[in-house]
């Protein structure tokens, strides 16, 4: 190939990696695998630059919600490196790792778990446990562990990445924070909520210093400040956190962005805390209707939108509504989870409860005991 050509590739790969700066990931993945389809014919298909290219439209499938193709993908990318490169080249093992994270994302968590810890292994040895690389593969396997629920082993690895990648890069390194954070919610997950608010009001303070107060991470590291203020029974002081939370995401993203309707989800919560169950009926069933029109009827967020609609009615002493909306969660979870799925054994459990209150006896017992045997099963099946 003339060298005008692949000057040329270099140019459409640069553009696509501008597109996904931007968070134009659909039309950088266009790009991308146009160019991967010209350098496999000009250089061949397991030239590194076509290997790039491939590796680029597995990152965008990822960030476009396509796990699976991405997984297949990497999958490509990874044995064809090994082939070429070696195992342990930095390209090789920087596959292998968003393998591993697309593998979590797909809920196969102990998958994840071995490729991260081989990757880990393999980055030592090649680069020293220091190396930001090798602290960012550390942070990703401590995120895993809570994954699996082995919570203090994720809580003791993230702490030791914090600490490190302060001293490797600065405390207010965007990479460190975001560590930090992991702390936080490792310690949240462990029911040391006390240390947790003050983790992550720290970190929400040196964020809004070294990122802005409007960045997507800082109003992160915020809400979930106040979903520790809720924990710990403080929720007059989340309600007013919240509130001025949903202000500044309606002003950045807008009112149906799903970041200010999940802000918008925890003010609701939070008056029911406080028993004002009208306003909070009246907040969820608004945040449900959008989240409906935007997201979709069956959307998690959705859904947890409608229990919570649930919820205020039931404290509203409405329970024949409450049973309705009860039963919708529980069916939707069903058809898309399955009958076995811990969110869909809750909402079964909801709506048992809630033909217990109806007087309901002998039908609640009934639904009680499926709930059981079909938790049993999951265990025995688990085993």
């Amino acid at each position: 190939p003339s060298p005008q050509a692949l000057t040329a590739l270099a140019g459409r790969h640069g553009a696509g990696l501008g597109l996904g700066r931007l968070g134009r990931w659909a039309e950088a993945g266009e790009v991308h695998r146009a160019v991967a389809a010209e350098r496999a014919h000009l250089l061949g298909a397991d030239h590194p630059e076509t290997l790039a290219s491939r590796y680029e439209v597995a990152f965008t499938l990822s960030r476009t919600g396509r796990a699976a193709d991405a997984l297949r993908e990497y999958q490509h990318v990874a044995a064809a490196r090994t082939r070429v490169l070696g195992a342990d080249h930095a390209d090789t093992l920087a596959t292998r790792q968003e393998m591993a994270y697309v593998l979590g994302r797909l809920g196969r968590h102990f998958d994840a778990h071995q490729v991260y810890a081989s990757v880990l292994a393999a980055r030592v040895r090649t680069a020293g446990p220091d190396h930001p690389d090798t602290l960012r593969c550390r942070h990703n396997l401590a995120f895993n562990l809570s994954r699996l629920g082995r919570l203090e082993e994720s809580y003791r690895m993230a702490s030791e990445v914090a600490v490190a990648r302060a001293r490797v890069l600065g405390p207010a390194h965007p990479d460190t924070l975001v560590t930090r954070y992991e702390v936080a919610y490792a310690l949240g997950q462990l029911g040391r909520w006390p240390e947790a608010l003050q983790t992550y009001r720290e970190v929400a303070v040196a964020r809004a210093q070294a990122l802005g107060p409007d960045h997507p991470d800082t109003l992160a590291a915020r809400y979930e400040t106040g979903i520790s203020l809720g924990r710990l029974g403080r929720s007059a002081e989340a309600l007013r956190l919240y509130r001025d939370l949903v202000d500044d995401r309606t002003r950045i993203h807008g009112p149906a962005h799903p970041e200010t309707l999940r802000a918008r989800h925890g003010l609701g919560v939070n008056l029911g805390r406080l028993g004002r169950w009208e306003e909070a009926l009246a907040e969820s069933r608004d945040v449900c209707a959008i989240r409906e029109r935007v997201l979709g009827a069956d959307h998690p967020d959705t859904l947890v939108s409608r229990r919570e609609v649930a919820v205020g009615l039931g404290w509203l002493g409405r329970w024949t509504d409450a049973l309705t909306e009860y039963r919708r969660v529980a069916a939707a979870r069903e058809h898309l989870l399955g009958a076995d799925h811990p969110d869909t054994l809750a909402a079964r459990n909801d709506e048992a409860h809630c033909l217990e209150r109806l007087g309901r006896g002998q039908e609640a017992v009934a639904l009680y005991r499926r709930v059981a045997v079909l938790q049993q099963q999951r265990a025995a099946g688990g085993a």
